[in-house]
């Protein structure tokens, strides 16, 4: 298998569907293919490659996250006297934040936030990727 096909069989898996249905849709949807030795050879040596090659990504990316511990981050935002701002600070935009000033990447799926930041000061934040979790100060003063 190629692909993942519900109530069929994952990807990777060697599996045994009559001949039609093979023919007729996996083959052509490029869902499956024949497992010869030679393929089944192939994709492991595929499977090996890219599982050493995520390996490495997640050591990475874990080795960045704990690069940020205890990181001082600065935003300018518009606010009001109060302290309010005018525009709700999200995680795409604390990401924004690290990337131009330390230029580190990481997804905003990583960034912990309950919910968008509406007021200027320090925010205590927490960063989690690749097993490995940092904590952040995220300033945000008034511009």
């Amino acid at each position: 298998m190629l692909k993942d096909v519900g109530k069929v069989g994952q990807r990777g898996k060697v599996i045994e569907v009559s001949d039609g249905y093979a023919l007729n849709f996996l083959i052509p949807q490029g869902a499956a293919e024949q497992a010869t030795p030679d393929k089944i050879k192939a994709f492991q040596a595929r499977e090996k490659v890219e599982n050493e090659n995520r390996a490495k990504e997640q050591a990475k990316l874990q080795a960045t996250v704990q690069s940020m511990n205890n990181q001082k981050i600065e935003m300018k935002a518009r606010a009001t006297e109060k302290g309010g701002l005018f525009k709700a600070i999200t995680a795409g935009d604390i990401v924004k934040s690290i990337k131009e000033q330390k230029g580190v990447t990481i997804s905003s799926e990583s960034v912990e936030l309950e919910k968008p930041l509406k007021q200027t000061g320090e925010h205590i934040l927490k960063i989690r990727a690749g097993g490995a979790e940092s904590q952040i100060t995220f300033v945000i003063a008034a511009a």
